[in-house]
């Protein structure tokens, strides 16, 4: 009878973010189908409870000091990610806290992987430094990009056991279409005319400002391209609320739709797949696009988003997110759907190989642990 090991996983779990709950989706999906039964995760989370229910994996609250001592008292691996948490863009605590969680594994001699994760922005010496230390000591790294690679070796990471993989939700499967059929009709979404898929997220100082910026592009999207728009929420209440705020400024607001409930990874990437094509900022909408094959412009407003269209070979859908041309962007969205089966028939091809690099950094934990 093989052994099972315990797989502690920190991230920013529990938090309502439909991208970060895609992460660890896929990081369970790909040890159900690495490992099977010889793994079980338990999530580091803010809200336990909810994630069980989510993920139908163990939790402990993430933020008590007692826990996590006593979580990582049973565990055999820590994992820090997926996801971009080591970056100090939004603040330099959030960078802290990551690092503090693989610094109390290591005083216990567990071994520590950066899991998939999507390195940087780090703009301060203190918290290149700070990566820099924790990486050189992890027992592997695996990144998503080949940028977050190459920040590493920049700051002095010179570990040989680095691989760039794929971000974790190349691994999920969409949910069955019964789950999306139920979507759809409780948010009231048509079945019988093309959808494009809307992601949007108050990012910078002036969500006002912002706000009118995303209501042009919305009416141009909706005039250019002939496409009845959906607003998608990968966070609920947040992206909802600035939704709402975006189409005050809209002269028919009553023409767009929006989702306004939180709904499981599998089951919003099922729903991604119905569409004809996505535009977002948010970095999983565009993950979820490329996986299931659906075409998607990028507003960027974090190097993650330009790294990702460029592993994707659609760094020409890409527009910086401050200061853009509505009529334009539109007008590129038209160009893309118009010929959108030569960008499916391109997705679709890569989408095996990035599930087999995501599958890759459950295989080099595994590795790690059978060793042991």
């Amino acid at each position: 009878m093989s052994e099972t090991y315990r797989i502690a996983v920190s991230g920013y779990y529990g938090c309502g973010n439909a991208g970060d709950e895609a992460v660890l989706a896929g990081i369970r999906a790909s040890f159900a189908r690495v490992a099977g039964d010889e793994a079980q995760i338990i999530a580091l989370s803010q809200n336990p409870d909810e994630t069980t229910r989510l993920h139908g994996i163990p939790a402990h609250y993430r933020m008590s000091y007692k826990t996590l001592e006593a979580t990582l008292k049973e565990t055999d691996i820590l994992l820090s990610g997926g996801g971009s948490l080591l970056q100090d863009t939004t603040s330099i605590r959030s960078l802290l806290y990551y690092l503090w969680v693989c610094r109390l594994a290591m005083r216990r001699d567990i071994p520590v992987v950066f899991y998939a994760q999507g390195m940087g922005p780090l703009h301060r010496w203190l918290s290149r430094r700070l990566v820099q230390w924790t990486a050189n000591r992890c027992a592997y790294i695996t990144v998503r990009d080949p940028a977050s690679a190459e920040l590493l070796k920049e700051i002095g990471v010179n570990t040989p056991n680095l691989e760039i993989t794929a971000d974790p939700a190349f691994a999920l499967n969409p949910a069955p279409a019964a789950q999306i059929d139920g979507l759809m009709a409780q948010e009231g979404l048509p079945t019988d005319r093309p959808l494009l898929g809307v992601a949007l997220r108050a990012w910078g100082q002036d969500r006002e400002e912002s706000a009118k910026a995303y209501s042009a592009l919305l009416e141009a999207l909706q005039t250019k391209t002939g496409r009845s728009i959906v607003l998608l929420p990968m966070h609920v209440p947040d992206d909802v609320e600035f939704g709402a705020a975006v189409l005050r400024h809209v002269a028919n607001p009553a023409a767009f739709l929006t989702i306004r409930n939180a709904y499981p990874p599998e089951t919003l990437l099922g729903l991604v797949a119905r569409l004809e094509g996505v535009v977002a900022m948010r970095l999983h909408t565009l993950i979820f696009a490329a996986r299931v094959g659906v075409p998607a412009f990028a507003l960027s407003y974090d190097p993650k988003v330009q790294a990702l269209m460029q592993g994707l070979g659609m760094e020409d859908f890409c527009a910086e997110w401050r200061g853009f041309d509505a009529e334009a962007v539109a007008t590129r969205v038209a160009a893309m759907l118009a010929e959108r089966e030569k960008h499916v028939r391109h997705l679709q091809a890569l989408a095996p190989q990035l599930e087999v690099k995501a599958l890759r950094s459950a295989e080099r934990v595994m590795e790690i642990l059978r060793r042991k």
